[in-house]
């Protein structure tokens, strides 16, 4: 079983920490480390820095979007990553959603699925030397080519994608899948498409690496740590656009979800909160006590799932992400290399 760690991005404290997040990371035995992306600090600054003071940890985003910058820009930065960690660059990429990529980025979410097949084909093409000459629907290169060389002959490519179709496309195209707020019955059921796009070229989706990434907080006061990741959820399901509140009606959860959507519509964040159910939290979060949460990452490994990647709420403090790493340490659990 492999774990790894979403690095925290929403506070200064935590960008000033991510150094130190990574040591202890890397010294209790981690996989990697990934690095969101929103509306805040961007990706690929705290990579360089996270690259420069580690020598083993695996340097992924968490995601970027494939709006925002184009393709060969992309194919750049993940080429200059690989090299200055010396061939440890992983790529997350994820379409995002109008919030951020109409209301931020000012620009139009266009068929996100035909542009995740074109992003796709031009960075296998780039990162690996080819002269890109490419014609699609939103790109036409001619006679592009990179004049930097990855160490890595082939930088593995994870998609973060949500619904059915989206999830068969990632079969068919990329390395890794990276599922987000799925219980693992939910995450069973989704293997089917996975399955049925990596047929499209002659593969099963147990070839695909799964990184699950999920809501995670340890304290000794178990209220606390649920605490934390209720907030979590909250604002994702009730602030962040449709497609969480429509994730957790298929996964179960739409009562809930409804619930949490009219309170944050409301403005009340507190009855937001207060909506997140126990179900919820123990179906879609790794949270209370270091037993406690031993115990939930027990029963995931049970359910076939080897890659967990822990992701400690916004509202975590320096300390409290210090002490999840270090409680779930993977060298200290003799899981490292399962």
């Amino acid at each position: 079983m492999k774990f790894g760690y979403v690095t925290p991005f929403s506070r200064p404290e935590h960008r000033i920490a991510s150094v130190e997040y990574a040591h202890t990371a890397e010294a209790h035995g981690y996989d990697g480390v990934w690095v969101p992306e929103a509306f805040g600090s961007d990706a690929f600054t705290l990579l360089g820095r996270i690259a420069g003071h580690t020598q083993r940890l695996h340097l992924s985003t968490g995601i970027v979007n494939i709006f925002s910058r184009t393709p060969a820009l992309l194919a750049q930065s993940f080429a200059t990553l690989d090299e200055i960690s010396g061939g440890r660059a992983r790529i997350g990429l994820g379409a995002s959603g109008p919030l951020v990529i109409e209301n931020w980025h000012g620009l139009a979410f266009d068929r996100p699925l035909r542009r995740m097949r074109e992003v796709v084909a031009i960075l296998r093409m780039a990162l690996a030397g080819e002269r890109v000459n490419f014609e699609g629907e939103f790109f036409r290169l001619k006679g592009f080519s990179l004049l930097i060389k990855p160490v890595q002959p082939r930088i593995p490519i994870y998609l973060a994608t949500l619904k059915p179709q989206a999830i068969k496309v990632t079969g068919e195209i990329a390395d890794g899948w990276l599922p987000i707020y799925l219980s693992a019955d939910a995450l069973a059921q989704r293997l089917a498409p996975l399955d049925e796009g990596a047929r499209v070229n002659g593969r099963r989706a147990s070839v695909i690496d799964i990184p699950m990434s999920v809501l995670t907080a340890v304290d000794n006061d178990s209220a606390v740590a649920r605490g934390l990741c209720a907030d979590h959820l909250a604002y994702y399901i009730g602030g962040m656009g449709t497609f969480y509140h429509e994730l957790m009606h298929d996964i179960g959860f739409g009562e809930a979800a409804d619930r949490i959507l009219a309170c944050w519509k409301s403005g009340d964040r507190a009855a937001a909160r207060d909506q997140v159910s126990a179900a919820m939290i123990r179906e879609l979060t790794i949270c209370g006590t270091p037993a406690e949460c031993v115990a939930a990452i027990e029963r995931r490994r049970a359910a076939g799932i080897t890659h967990i990647l822990f992701a400690p709420p916004h509202g975590s403090s320096v300390a409290q992400v210090q002490t999840t790493l270090r409680a779930l340490s993977p060298r200290d659990l003799g899981l490292i290399g399962e």
